[in-house]
């Protein structure tokens, strides 16, 4: 007889021991009563380390308390949630120990999963025999988590990241978070995380270590949303996929104060100087498949595996940078041949303050030590977008950003009191607001998964993105790069056959106008 208590247990126990070290008397906890709490729970950090690599190295991970809630009178209808309350990371720069550790745990890595091919196999068959609610409720695993804080110490810069509340979960075709079916063989899967109240702080600690006088954020309480979707074909996933992934913000405000410039550019310096470690081979592996689980086994962590979105996600989108029911799908000739892999940062509106700062000993408190500021000036952007695409397999590599509307004025003693000079650059409004996302995850016109969204091709990419439809996008600055290797004529000599046509790369800067505005207003006054 099927016991339904007896598959799921074991697959959410191992789904969260892979990234958490459960105790041995942790273990043998029963989920039927609905809800399972654990406190004081040590990560495994080696694990989160070699999945998501990151450039940094992860010193110690916490958890304050975690629970597990299956709602069993529902389980058709409502999402098996996983809740975390109080996450703490602290990270540093790796040292070359520290690189070559992370180098022989990835190649470890592969050569698991090339001895594991057979065993795979095996269980994407003995899956099928498996019931399709434990597969619909292992796809629909819910996260929260409330409280993340991570912490990163370099010298004399110390930088501290909190959000409050992160929401990991499956979405439909709007997306919105929902209890969704994916068909076994031709998967289209759909993730959804949402950030809110991300904070960042930059300050700077003494030779003693402390922090004299914490400065205001540099990032408050900003609010993100990360969309990720997923399409392959089960038997032929080894050769073609399709993978995308958004990051949008409706504003980000950043503000900079003189005392942390100077650790702003040192941080943005090391991270153009790290680089994650080399797993070309792993971007567009597609071995965290299979969308159905394997039968239960307690003691192993192949169960974890069912997400087929969370594995090496970050490691894939870092790389990439400048450093309801789903029917099932068929292949179309939009399809592209290979794995296809698409990221894309978009941001309404993004405020950068630049503030001068000075230490001051504030007489009316004791003679407590405060920082003054005053600011200086404000750039504001407005519809900005990159976004890159990638076919390994042809060797096509697409590179588009834009910026639609910028400003640029003087604060406090610099502001002028005519309206006139108050801009030292400045754009017209641009109309369309909601261009700059036009045929991303983000376009509610665009909602479409199956529907081929960008060009692998060197024609039909130019013939889709012309001049017009890159400043429609973005009319004050549009650019995009476009490497491919070039095609072999029809009629090829022996000379052109012999001959490497190799990469080519071809750039384009459009722009409809900047007006720049200088007046004495920006001068210091005296």
């Amino acid at each position: 007889m099927f016991k339904l208590e007896s598959y799921i247990t074991p697959i959410l126990l191992n789904y969260v021991a892979k990234y958490v070290n459960i105790r041995d008397e942790d273990a043998q906890v029963s989920l039927w009563e609905g809800e399972v709490s654990f406190q004081n729970l040590d990560l495994r950090l080696d694990v989160l380390e070699e999945e998501m690599n990151l450039p940094i190295e992860l010193v110690s991970g916490h958890i304050h308390e975690l629970s597990i809630q299956v709602p069993w009178t529902k389980l058709t209808s409502e999402p098996v949630r996983i809740e975390i309350n109080t996450i703490e990371f602290v990270a540093k720069l790796p040292n070359e120990e520290s690189k070559q550790r992370r180098t022989v745990l990835l190649q470890e890595q592969r050569r698991k999963r090339d001895a594991a091919e057979a065993e795979e196999q095996q269980q994407q068959q003995a899956a099928a025999s498996i019931p399709g609610v434990v597969n619909k409720i292992i796809n629909n695993i819910n996260l929260q988590c409330h409280n993340i804080i991570l912490k990163y110490v370099d010298d004399d810069i110390v930088v501290s990241m909190n959000v409050q509340y992160l929401n990991f979960s499956a979405a439909d075709e709007r997306w919105q978070p929902a209890m969704v079916d994916v068909n076994p063989v031709n998967v289209l899967m759909r993730k959804l995380l949402q950030v809110s109240d991300l904070t960042i702080c930059l300050d700077k600690r003494n030779t003693a270590g402390r922090i004299e006088v914490c400065q205001e954020p540099v990032l408050y309480r900003c609010t993100l949303e990360l969309r990720v979707l997923r399409k392959h074909n089960v038997n032929t996933m080894s050769t073609s996929s399709t993978t995308r992934i958004g990051v949008f913000t409706k504003s980000l405000d950043i503000n900079v104060s003189s005392m942390q410039l100077p650790m702003v550019m040192r941080l943005v310096k090391m991270l153009l100087e790290l680089k994650p470690a080399e797993i070309e081979e792993e971007i567009f592996s597609l071995e965290e498949t299979p969308v159905a689980p394997p039968p239960p086994n307690v003691g192993g962590s192949n169960l974890v595996s069912s997400d087929v979105v969370t594995t090496s996600l970050f490691s894939r989108a870092w790389s990439l940078f400048p450093s309801f029911e789903t029917p099932p799908t068929s292949a179309t000739v939009e399809d592209p041949v290979g794995h296809a892999f698409d990221v894309g940062v978009y941001a309404e509106e993004l405020n950068f303050q630049l503030k001068n700062s000075e230490l001051i000993n504030d007489q009316a408190m004791g003679g407590i030590k405060r920082i003054r500021y005053t600011p200086i000036l404000r750039i504001s952007l407005g519809g900005i977008y990159y976004e890159r695409s990638q076919l390994k397999e042809s060797d096509w590599t697409n590179v588009r950003a834009g910026l639609s509307s910028i400003c640029m004025e003087p604060l406090g003693v610099y502001r002028s009191e005519d309206p006139m000079d108050r801009s030292l650059v400045n754009t017209k409004q641009f109309h369309n607001e909601r261009a700059f996302i036009d045929k991303s995850l983000f376009d509610d016109q665009y909602t479409f998964a199956d529907r081929s969204w960008s060009s692998h091709n060197h024609d039909d990419y130019f013939a889709r993105n012309t001049d017009e439809y890159m400043l429609f996008r973005s009319p004050v600055l549009a650019f995009d790069i476009v490497e491919c290797r070039a095609a072999r004529p029809a009629r090829a000599t022996p000379e052109s056959q012999l001959r490497d046509l190799g990469l080519r790369v071809k750039y384009r800067v459009l722009s409809a106008g900047i007006t720049f505005h200088f007046t004495q207003s920006f001068l210091q006054r005296p």
